[in-house]
């Protein structure tokens, strides 16, 4: 989860911890050419970051309280309250190594899912949380974990403005944020390969190559704020959330924090740290006590490059070089950060085993000939082509395009398994993982592709609300389960009444495709607007898009009574002194409202602009269905 003792920049801070980053990175290559990093050792390792949800499937801050209650020091905070994460236990590779993984992984997660429940909870492995709301990404849903509210203060002030999130798929979400939170949305799955130093630029570069067809067998994140957007969301998602990079001179390429790369790697993994401190701004500092690093070396002392580590900790490679120490020894490895929570622990453990296979399994003839053999810019489309569309794709390999169903089964299977039994991985234990991967792919069922198709299912006869209710439900009872996401049914519909108060809030029930006036309209165009669309209201919005006022069919005939002027405005006859609700305000309390006012509609309203409207006849429709259950 990162170092925690972290400062914003100050003029003294930032000149003592360039010197230490300086040293650092000079460390690590005096480590790489003396032979001092640990060689000839294979280990794995992952992170599981997973979701906490209320018994009606919405996000629970009880992260705080659920790590007290667990008391076991593999589990840490993440960046809001409703999340938390897992570290695995490194191991060895060899026979064994996968199902132990495997073991801790769901001891672990057992342990999790008992004491959530007595803190009224449950957890969920998803890559985004279809049940979130833009409420839930609220400052006051950040974790009270320092390092986070640092960065979020950092974050902004060098952003200057709110972040901005676009995002389009098949719908689209755009929109501005005022805290990092929205990162909090991607939980991952994130597996750690420790990587000879000689290998390491070679095996970077490999890991890069498999990046798009990898991702593309394994795409769960469909959905954000109850829109289709795309396969993998966390992926434009994670990079937007935290852009602190101001639009400038579009010739200059400027880097993102959260990023896949731009070129190939040359000689060592020391390049991709000065890399880093020559293209990245530092944002954050620390206190730095104790000797140069250079100077533990010259007495014979490891050290823990926490400088280069701090600053390494603020970039979001997809696939990110990691400098550690274990036992003494210096290491380096590869983490694969762009592999998705979910929708269950076998699911990422086959997910895992194609990526580790894969890994070994790198061709001799690209050793320190990959520009020669491949365009970098092409391993980028692909790895961009998996977070769109997942399957459905063509990818570039070595010179020729082919389906990235007919890649991986043809391809990168039989790849994965001798790269395995080249680790000394047995065939019984490595086969169930490699056959769920080709299960589904063959079925193009991946987790993405099942919400989609339960989504359009369920939307036949349910609101956007209600489906995205289903499928969390459906996920949630599964997420722990032995069956994986190829062979999932659609969620059953008639389970929507088992799930406590899942009409809440007003923005369940609010109708949000709204149609809008503008005060310089004519009054005849609102009438013909609501004749068409058999309303009776209307919000007006003013240049600004914010909402000014009302107008009704109600309105428009009090106004023509006195006024038969063809010619007249909206603004003429709309009523501005007019009653909303937030999207957050109970429906309870919407249905008092509004007959305390005799309204028969209220405009839902954020930030001074209308983003939907709930009627008294929703409200009257909404108690026919629950006295109907």
């Amino acid at each position: 989860m990162g170092d925690q003792q972290i400062s914003p920049l100050s003029t003294h801070t930032k000149t003592e911890f360039l010197r230490h980053l300086l040293d650092d990175i000079e460390a690590l290559e005096q480590m790489i050419d003396g032979g001092l990093i640990e060689s000839g050792v294979t280990r794995i390792g992952a992170e599981q970051e997973l979701c906490l949800v209320n018994p009606n499937l919405r996000p629970a801050n009880s992260g705080p309280q659920l790590l007290t209650e667990i008391n076991e020091s593999r589990f840490t905070a993440e960046l809001a309250k409703w999340n938390l994460e897992i570290n695995l236990d490194p191991q060895n590779v060899g026979a064994g190594c996968l199902q132990a993984m495997e073991d801790q992984l769901l001891q672990l997660l057992k342990l999790a899912d008992e004491k959530s429940r007595e803190c009224a909870c449950r957890i969920i492995l998803t890559g985004i949380l279809p049940t979130i709301r833009k409420s839930e990404l609220d400052f006051k849903h950040m974790s009270p974990n320092p390092r986070y509210r640092v960065l979020d203060s950092i974050m902004k002030e060098l952003r200057g403005e709110d972040f901005s999130l676009y995002i389009e798929g098949v719908d689209e979400v755009n929109l501005k944020h005022n805290s990092i939170l929205f990162e909090a949305c991607n939980t991952s799955f994130q597996v750690h390969l420790q990587v000879d130093p000689d290998d390491f630029a070679d095996k970077y570069n490999w890991a890069q190559v498999i990046a798009g067809p990898v991702l593309a067998a394994c795409v769960n994140s469909p959905m954000l704020l109850g829109k289709e957007l795309w396969s993998e969301t966390r992926i434009a998602l994670f990079r937007q959330s935290i852009d602190i990079r101001h639009a400038g001179n579009y010739i200059r390429d400027k880097q993102p924090r959260v990023a896949f790369g731009y070129d190939w790697l040359k000689s060592s993994a020391a390049e991709i740290f000065k890399n880093d401190v020559a293209l990245y701004n530092l944002i954050i500092s620390s206190e730095m006590e104790g000797e140069r690093s250079t100077d533990l070396l010259a007495r014979g002392e490891i050290p823990h490059l926490r400088a280069m580590n701090l600053h390494n900790g603020t970039l979001y490679k997809w696939n990110r070089a990691c400098y550690g120490v274990g036992n003494g020894k210096p290491h380096l490895r590869i983490e694969n950060r762009y592999i998705p929570a979910g929708p269950t622990p076998h699911d990422e453990m086959a997910n895992a085993a194609l990526w580790i296979g894969l890994m070994e399994a790198m061709p001799e003839n690209c050793r320190s000939n990959w520009a020669e053999l491949l365009y970098f810019q092409e391993i980028r489309s692909n790895f961009l082509k998996a977070a769109r569309n997942g399957l459905s794709n063509e990818m570039s390999w070595f010179g020729n395009q082919l389906d990235a169903g007919e890649l991986i089964l043809e391809h990168l299977l039989p790849m994965a398994e001798s790269g395995l039994q080249k680790l000394g991985i047995p065939d019984d234990e490595y086969r169930k993982y490699l056959n769920t991967i080709e299960r589904r792919v063959r079925s193009r069922q991946t987790g993405a592709s099942w919400m989609i198709d339960s989504l359009r299912y369920l939307r036949a006869n349910h609101s956007i609300d209600e489906s995205t209710l289903l499928i969390t439900k459906y996920m949630q009872e599964n997420c722990l389960g032995q069956v994986p996401v190829h062979d999932w049914e659609k969620p059953n519909p008639r389970t929507l009444v088992s799930i406590p108060d899942r009409y809440d809030r007003v923005d369940s029930l609010m109708v949000t495709n709204l149609i809008t006036v503008r005060e310089d309209d004519l009054i005849d165009f609102a009438d013909t607007l609501m004749k068409w669309n058999g309303f009776h209201h209307l919000p007006v919005e003013n240049p600004k898009g914010e909402l000014a006022g009302v107008i009704s069919s109600r309105d428009i005939e009090r106004f023509r009574q006195q006024d038969d002027n063809s010619d007249a405005l909206v603004a003429s006859a709309m009523t501005t002194d007019i009653v909303t609700v937030a999207p957050e305000m109970s429906v309870e309390h919407a249905e008092r409202t509004m007959l305390a006012h005799e309204f028969g509609s209220l405009p839902v309203v954020r930030d001074n602009c209308v983003i939907g409207f709930v009627t008294a006849n929703d409200i009257r429709n909404l108690h026919k269905k629950l006295d109907s259950q």
